[in-house]
């Protein structure tokens, strides 16, 4: 069933298809924000904000044509300020140190590997693609980047990636 179809039946009144939404949603959503934020309790945190702004605002969503995309922007745009808010923070207490990656978290070995790259708009490419399964076009989409920009920083962070793995084994 098409995530539509799911949103037509919970706007109905059939909760169940929001579950079944969810479930099949909710791991595009949850990378998003962890190849962003590199931290798994902010990553969660996001990604419940996220459907909590969609549920508040699910009847002004059927003018869009692919509500996954309308979420993966969502969350998305709540990482980016919460990345945003992270950094004031530990700047105001005076720390210069970025957010660690929680290697206790069952995602923890993806969680180091995206902590190998420096740059965050290489992260979310990595995510995208790699473990979500998107194609440069629809990445491209997501971020609002040329594709060739995509295609530029993908090669560029799978090269990093090579190299930082080499040198640990």
């Amino acid at each position: 069933m098409e995530s539509t179809n799911y949103l037509e039946e919970f706007r109905q009144g059939n909760y169940r298809a929001f579950d079944a939404f969810y479930e099949k949603t909710r791991r595009a959503v949850y990378f998003t924000a962890l190849g962003i934020l590199k931290d798994a309790s902010l990553a969660e945190t996001v990604t419940q904000d996220t459907y909590i702004a969609f549920l508040q605002n699910v009847d002004s969503t059927r003018d869009f044509p692919d509500v996954q995309a309308y979420l993966i922007k969502t969350a998305r745009n709540k990482s980016i300020n919460c990345y945003h808010a992270q950094k004031k923070v530990l700047l105001g207490e005076e720390h210069f140190e970025t957010v660690g990656v929680e290697d206790t978290h069952d995602d923890g070995t993806v969680e180091a590997i995206l902590g190998l790259l420096p740059r965050q708009d290489e992260r979310e490419i990595v995510v995208y693609h790699v473990l979500l399964g998107y194609k440069f076009r629809e990445v491209a989409h997501f971020m609002n980047i040329p594709l060739g920009t995509i295609l530029w920083k993908y090669q560029k962070a799978m090269k990093q990636l090579r190299k930082e793995v080499s040198t640990l084994l």
